[in-house]
């Protein structure tokens, strides 16, 4: 397997756009293990969502094993995703009604990659070698976070995929737990041999990978040990100077106005004594000036960590209330331990019709979080919205395809002066339509029990 990655470029918005990942290239075979480090927003996210073939970039192309992944049909690469890509991404985002044993094998069951027996004797194996031999019956809610994570780990491997790819898989577990997870990804990447893409923010982690990557603004380039520049040969340098002190200096000739110079020469050091002073201040002022900006940098660089990484969020639930009603359920989760204080998150709601967006009514449903709330622990939101849409597409047969978008004003302050950075995140699930009976599901899918009425997506 060999995944070749092509000067991928991303850009949103009218053209010339913003451009969040420029001329992106990168070879991967399979066994091999690579890392990529950056900033947050330096466009780690958006490659790997082009190198899961979850968003198409603008510019450039994806080929596995040389075949062009974006050539294919939606459902052919829905297929090649399924098959070929395992995920593992900065939360579980696991199924709160089901055990571990049926979080690992719903991708085999919803991909039919294998029969259903096939699917759950793979699913207890996997759990074995992570270490969850006595968790399989387990739910969701009765596990750590490290015990969470290596059922994510195991449901991404489920259908043997060639490629593994891991976005920020430890970014809120603690150290050991951290180190844990990473001891595993390689333990099993080495038995698996599959090909696999760490993104990371640790260096350290970075560094035990085969290979290392950087990204700065969009820009993807190897990480290389810094060479210093080369001294100028002191010989040359020296033989130069001798010849300055050997050349014999002429004597000035005595001319008319000699005392007009003799003036000149006593101005010229007091003015280049001004000179040197206002080029001083000049510079001075130009340094408390990059002082400044690199202030007003750090304080946006650390508000935006306070909000993408201090704060967690996600989809709690998604209820069914009946003739197409749902309530959504979704929570933002203080895991940094900072002041956070949250303007309540404006929700929207879309259903995937062809290749286009249908936003469809929503509301919120708990006028008690609305207005500035303080994030000392969990904070839940809900939402009530109204999916009755025909011709939905189908990415899952009979569920349909739909995105939660939410945009909210995060700041450390209750009364923020400047202070403060607007957070947007997509949550994306399947859901089962209100007028499609549980045995038509059935048909076509196989749950170990009652088909769920969501079923949520990563990141895309």
């Amino acid at each position: 397997m060999t995944l070749s990655a092509q000067s991928l470029t991303k850009r949103y918005g009218a053209a010339p756009g913003y451009a969040a990942v420029r001329d992106a290239s990168l070879e991967l075979r399979r066994g091999e293990f690579i890392s990529i480090v950056g900033r947050s927003g330096s466009g780690k996210s958006t490659l790997m969502a082009m190198l899961g073939a979850l968003t198409r970039p603008t510019e450039g192309r994806l080929l596995l094993d040389g075949t062009d992944v974006w050539a294919l049909s939606e459902t052919q690469r829905a297929t090649f995703r399924a098959r070929q890509i395992g995920f593992v991404f900065q939360f579980p985002s696991l199924l709160s009604n089901l055990t571990a044993a049926d979080n690992v094998a719903v991708p085999a069951l919803l991909g039919r990659t294998m029969a259903a027996e096939d699917a759950y004797a793979r699913a207890r194996d996997l759990l074995a070698r992570v270490g969850l031999a006595d968790r399989m019956d387990a739910y969701p809610g009765s596990m750590s976070g490290g015990e969470q994570r290596r059922v994510a780990v195991a449901r991404a491997l489920i259908n043997a995929p060639p490629l593994l790819l891991a976005d920020e898989p430890t970014s809120d577990l603690d150290e050991d737990t951290e180190g844990d997870i990473i001891d595993l990804l390689e333990e099993l990447q080495r038995t698996e041999s599959f090909g696999f893409v760490l993104v990371t923010h640790d260096l350290e982690l970075a560094q035990r990978a085969e290979r290392s990557f950087e990204m700065r603004q969009g820009m993807l380039a190897a990480r290389e040990r810094p060479q210093l520049e080369a001294a100028p040969p002191r010989r040359a340098m020296a033989a130069r100077l001798d010849g300055a002190r050997a050349a014999p200096q002429p004597r000035a000739p005595v001319r008319l106005g000699e005392s007009l110079w003799r003036g000149v020469k006593i101005f010229l050091p007091a003015a280049a004594a001004i000179f040197a002073a206002i080029l001083a201040v000049d510079v001075g002022v130009e340094k408390y000036q990059a002082m400044r900006l690199r202030e007003r940098a750090g304080r946006v660089a650390a508000l935006q960590h306070l909000a993408l990484n201090s704060l967690r969020g996600d989809v709690q639930s998604v209820t069914d209330l009946g003739d197409g009603r749902y309530e959504l359920t979704t929570y933002l989760q203080n895991v940094g331990g900072d002041r956070i204080y949250v303007m309540a998150p404006q929700m929207r709601a879309y259903v995937q019709v062809a290749s286009l967006w249908q936003e469809v009514p929503m509301t919120p449903g708990d006028e008690g979080a609305a207005g500035v709330t303080k994030i000392e622990g969990k904070q839940t939101y809900r939402y009530r919205f109204d999916a009755r849409v025909r011709d939905f597409a189908q990415l899952l047969p009979n569920y349909m395809h739909v995105r939660f978008s939410g945009s909210m004003l995060v700041s450390p302050s209750s009364a923020p002066n400047g202070d403060v950075f607007e957070r947007k995140d997509n949550y994306y699930v399947y859901l089962k339509p209100f007028d499609v009976a549980d045995d038509v599901v059935l048909k076509r899918m196989r749950f170990s029990g009652k088909p769920p009425v969501w079923i949520p997506m990563p990141p895309h």
